[in-house]
C-alpha cells in the first residue's frame, strides 16, 4: 500500500466533502440534533425555577450551593420520611435527604450516601436537568471525581412506561447521537465518496494511476474516519462530564467507527449512483440507529431482533464504558463488535475487488 497515495486521496476527499452540500449536511446533522436537545432541556435562566425539597439533618454546604442556583427553589422538609410526601404535595422536581455527617465525610475523602428522589410525574427533560444539576453541584462542593454514593429513588413512577426506565436521559441520548454520527458516515458519507468516483468515471482513471484499489479503499475509509472523529469528538467534549472511563470509551468509539466505515465501503460497492445512495441510505441509517433507542416494549421478538444488529453491541458498550461499569458484559459487547468489524471489512474487500 502506497501511503503517500492514500494521503493524497484522503486530502482530496476531505476537501470535496466540505464543498459537497449533501455530504456536509449529513456530517453536521448530529451536531444540530445535539444543540436542539440542549435548547429543549430546562434549566436556562429564562425558565421558571423548579421546586426542590430538601431535608438536611445538620445543615450542609450542598444545600447552600443549591440555594444559590437559579434553576431551583428550595423547600425544607420537616424530616427524612416527609421528603417524598412533600415532593408529591409541592409537585417538586425532586428531593434530597442529606445525612448529618455528609459534609464531614466529604472533607475526609469518604463517599457518604446521598438519597435523591426524582419525581417521575415531570417530563424526561426536566428529570434529566435535575439529575445533571445534582451531579454537578455535588462535584462542585466536593471537588473530587467520585465524591458521594448517589442513591436515586423514583417517586410516582408509572407502571408500563418503559421510556421512564432510563436512569439518565443524557446518558441514553449521547450514545444515540454518537451512533447517529457513525451511521451518517456508514450510510451517506463513505458510500457517496465511492459512488461519485463511479459516476464521474474517475475510478478508472485512479486505477490507471499509481494508486491501487487498496489505496483507493484506504483513502475513502480514512476520509470517513477523519470526519467522524471530528464530529464525534465535538459531541464527546461537549458531554465530557458523562464520561467516567475515558480509555474504555475511546476504545469503544474506535471500534464502532471502524465498523461503520466498513459498512460504508460495502454499501458504496453495491450501489451505482447517487440516486441509489439517496434511496437506500435512510434505510441503512435507521437499521444502524434502531438498537440505540430505549426499549419501548413493542414485542419481545422485536427487542430480541435488535440483538442481530451490530450497533446494539456498540450502544451497550458505549453506555457501560461511559458509566465506567467494567463487567464481563462490556467485554462481550466489544468482542462481538470486533468480530462484526472484521466480517464487514472482509465483505467490503471482497465486494470492491470483485467490482474493481
Amino acid at each position: 500500500m502506497n501511503f503517500s497515495v492514500v494521503s493524497a486521496i484522503t486530502r482530496k476527499d476531505v476537501i470535496d466533502a466540505i464543498r459537497h452540500r449533501y455530504l456536509l449536511t449529513a456530517l453536521v446533522t448530529p451536531l444540530f440534533v445535539a444543540l436542539l436537545f440542549r435548547v429543549m432541556l430546562p434549566g436556562d435562566d429564562n425558565r421558571k425555577p423548579q421546586s426542590l425539597v430538601v431535608h438536611a439533618a445538620a445543615g450542609s454546604g450542598l444545600v447552600a450551593e443549591l440555594r444559590n442556583t437559579p434553576q431551583v427553589t428550595i423547600v425544607e422538609a420537616a424530616s427524612a420520611d416527609a421528603t417524598v410526601s412533600e415532593v408529591q404535595k409541592r409537585k417538586a422536581v425532586g428531593g434530597l435527604v442529606v445525612p448529618a455527617n455528609f459534609d464531614a465525610d466529604l472533607a475526609a475523602g469518604n463517599q457518604p450516601q446521598l438519597t435523591i428522589y426524582v419525581n417521575n410525574q415531570k417530563n424526561l427533560f426536566e428529570q434529566a436537568a435535575f439529575r445533571r444539576l445534582v451531579n454537578q453541584t455535588v462535584r462542585s462542593v466536593a471537588k473530587q471525581p467520585e465524591p458521594a454514593n448517589l442513591v436515586w429513588v423514583d417517586v410516582d413512577k408509572k407502571e408500563n412506561d418503559p421510556l421512564r426506565d432510563a436512569a439518565n436521559m443524557e446518558q441514553v441520548f449521547l450514545p444515540m447521537l454518537l451512533i447517529l454520527t457513525f451511521g451518517m458516515t456508514g450510510a451517506f458519507v463513505v458510500p457517496l465518496l465511492i459512488v461519485e468516483e463511479k459516476e464521474k468515471r474517475t475510478l478508472d482513471f485512479l486505477l490507471s494511476s499509481p494508486a491501487s484499489l487498496n489505496d483507493i479503499i484506504a483513502g475513502k475509509a480514512l476520509t470517513g474516519v477523519v470526519y467522524t472523529l471530528l464530529i464525534g469528538g465535538v459531541l464527546v467534549v461537549i458531554n465530557r462530564q458523562l464520561i467516567r472511563n475515558w480509555p474504555l470509551t475511546i476504545l469503544t468509539l474506535v471500534l464502532g467507527l471502524v465498523f461503520v466505515v466498513g459498512v460504508g465501503l460495502v454499501v458504496g460497492s453495491l450501489l451505482k449512483n447517487t440516486m441509489q445512495v439517496n434511496t437506500w441510505a435512510s434505510f441503512v441509517l435507521i437499521v444502524l440507529l434502531a438498537p440505540s433507542f430505549p426499549s419501548i416494549g413493542i414485542t419481545a421478538w422485536f427487542d430480541k431482533a435488535m440483538h442481530l444488529i451490530p450497533t446494539y453491541y456498540l450502544s451497550e458498550a458505549l453506555r457501560l464504558s461511559m458509566a465506567g461499569t467494567i463487567t464481563s458484559q462490556l467485554w462481550i459487547n466489544l468482542a462481538v463488535l470486533l468480530g462484526c468489524t472484521c466480517g464487514v471489512f472482509a465483505g467490503a474487500w471482497w465486494a470492491l475487488h470483485r467490482r474493481g
